[in-house]
């Protein structure tokens, strides 16, 4: 073979292996590429948290002839609370009275002598850090002539009777008088009033009703 034949064969060979080396490069670089600018989340994506609703706990008072009911519903989630109201009857038929939901700093409660001696009232005690609260239901739900769902004792209290304020609701009197305890302002000195429902005003007592 002669010369110029074999630097022919060796030209085409230096071809050959630069071709083959330029082709490994470039698809080095471009898998390179791609793991450069693959697309990453800034921030996983967060998991939402559920709370479940712990289960129903359920408080009743019967009337004093047992033929009416007070149920109370009170249903945690959370830091909330779920209150719920219902009055029924021999008829074991359920009505809605009320419900609210409340912190956990704040509660529902049943007096005792919720039921007015008539079975047409009730009444309920909601306690908070900064004071009581009482409020008086028609059992049948209806609501009141002001067209208020319920009687608000304390902001009725404060409107009308002055250097005086609530220690208690102890009960009732008579089928539409409530028995609302005091304690002077500015002294140990305690009052008793009656709360008439029908004229929605506080009657002084000569006698203070342990």
């Amino acid at each position: 073979m002669s010369t110029p034949q074999l630097k022919l064969i060796a030209l085409i060979l230096i071809l050959l292996i630069v071709g083959m080396s330029s082709l490994v490069l470039n698809q080095e670089q471009y898998a390179g590429n791609t793991r450069v600018y693959a697309e990453i989340p800034d921030s996983p994506t967060p998991t939402p948290t559920v709370i479940v609703p712990e289960p129903v706990e359920t408080e009743l008072m019967d009337s004093p002839d047992g033929t009416k009911t007070l149920t109370m519903e009170r249903q945690k989630t959370g830091n909330r609370v779920k209150y719920s109201f219902f009055t029924s009857s021999d008829s074991k038929e359920r009505y809605i009275i009320y419900t609210k939901t409340l912190g956990t700093l704040q509660r529902f409660s049943i007096p005792f002598n919720t039921w007015s001696p008539d079975n047409t009232y009730f009444f309920v005690k909601e306690s908070t850090p900064a004071r009581n609260n009482y409020y008086v239901f028609l059992a049948s739900g209806e609501k009141f002539s002001n067209d208020a769902p319920y009687l608000d004792i304390q902001p009725l209290f404060e409107d009308k009777v002055n250097g005086y304020v609530i220690t208690d609701v102890t009960g009732w009197a008579a089928p539409t008088l409530l028995i609302v305890n005091t304690q002077k302002q500015d002294g140990e000195e305690k009052m008793s009033f009656w709360f008439d429902i029908t004229s929605q005003s506080f009657i002084r007592l000569g006698t203070y009703f342990e």
